[in-house]
């Protein structure tokens, strides 16, 4: 390994401990929530393919339907498309309602990427993450904790400095507070997600950044124990 890599490593390490956190948090285990993630606004199927995947014609009419890249992820990320999808049978996908993809942070290399037999997937190590795309974010601030508290704040010192008393206009047991947990796990923060000052951890979303991986998703489906704040959204269409 020259020194050049070595430092670039030592680096990400450096930034991705929380990151990392995220594996040890999720482990392999299967998330029981309901999986409607899966649907974007046109309800539809998003179509979120495993890192290094070609065009998605391309990628249809190379795949070999092998079943190397899910024997390869060790965390059980990849799925498969089932007959109910068309000419998507067979083919590989990742729904980070059920499983993120960790971007195999414990390898130098994207593992699923290295035994494609056709290269439909290419070989993409670790220290090209910022390359990856595999789908985008998008973030529902109305179901965000952060936010939900950000607003209520701003409202009481509206009504503070109009010498106005406050009255809640949400339900009292409305979840929300400071959470940051999309921030946290995000192997990318400070460029696909980063947070308002002095704003109760409130994530502001950079999608042009966005590798698609999901584990912000994933995060967040976690404290909000069903539908997430911060979803990714395929960039190759929808079924």
């Amino acid at each position: 390994m020259n020194i050049e890599r070595r430092k670039f490593l030592k680096g990400m390490a450096a930034l991705s401990i929380p990151f990392f956190s995220a594996h040890l948090l999720f482990g392999n285990e299967q998330n029981t929530y309901p999986v409607t993630a899966l649907k974007q606004t046109t309800n539809k199927t998003r179509i979120i393919r495993p890192p290094g995947a070609v065009d998605e014609a391309a990628f249809n009419a190379g795949c070999t339907r092998c079943g190397l890249c899910q024997d390869a992820c060790e965390i059980g990320a990849i799925q498969y498309y089932t007959e109910a999808d068309g000419l998507l049978y067979q083919t590989p996908y990742i729904d980070p309602a059920k499983k993120a993809c960790n971007l195999c942070f414990k390898s130098s290399s994207m593992k699923c990427t290295t035994v494609c037999p056709t290269g439909v997937l290419k070989k993409t190590y670790f220290e090209d993450m910022e390359k990856v795309r595999m789908a985008t974010v998008e973030l529902f601030p109305d179901r965000c904790l952060a936010h939900k508290a950000k607003y209520i704040r701003n409202e009481q010192r509206m009504l503070t400095s109009l010498d106005r008393s406050y009255k809640e206009t949400t339900e009292i047991y409305e979840r929300r507070g400071p959470c940051g947990k999309c921030y946290d796990f995000c192997p990318l923060r400070e460029r696909a997600i980063t947070l308002e000052p002095g704003s109760l951890l409130a994530p502001i979303i950079h999608p042009e950044h966005c590798i698609g991986c999901g584990l912000c998703e994933e995060a967040c489906r976690q404290v909000l124990r069903g539908i997430p704040a911060i979803s990714m959204v395929s960039t190759r269409g929808v079924k």
